[in-house]
């Protein structure tokens, strides 16, 4: 028997998708989460705003370049995403609104860690957030 006694990773992914009106700003994700400028928890609004944007690209862009995908767009969208999930990006669509993609990494950031090792959904008027397809 061989006993590893480097460092080992048991690394994961949630992928999410945001919905919004423009460009996601760091300012839409405070509102969003509630948080005030200048509280307590700047800093993580901060912090998951740039896990969130780092690898963040449009939903059309990352289906074209994605070679997993062997089919259309909603194919792309149901792989990784709900039912409902699709219903709204579609509406978006016709809206006009930006849909956006990315995942969160475990092995990153502590901020970054911390939220992609949970499942989580919001939306305000301006904003929607779905990172409930966690593969931890």
């Amino acid at each position: 028997m061989k006993i590893k006694s480097d460092f080992v990773t048991n690394s994961s992914t949630t992928s999410y998708i945001i919905i919004c009106d423009g460009d996601f700003t760091q300012q839409d994700l405070a509102d969003l989460m509630g948080v005030q400028q200048g509280s307590a928890f700047s800093g993580l609004v901060e912090s998951l705003y740039r896990s969130l944007h780092h690898n963040i690209r449009p939903a059309h862009s990352a289906w074209e370049i994605d070679k997993n995908y062997k089919g259309d767009f909603e194919a792309y969208l149901r792989g990784q995403f709900s039912e409902e999930v699709l219903r709204k990006v579609q509406d978006a669509e016709r809206m006009g609104r930006s849909v956006l993609v990315g995942s969160l990494a475990s092995d990153e950031n502590m901020t970054e860690t911390f939220f992609c090792c949970d499942s989580f959904e919001w939306e305000n008027d301006k904003l929607y957030i779905n990172a409930l397809e966690c593969t931890w």
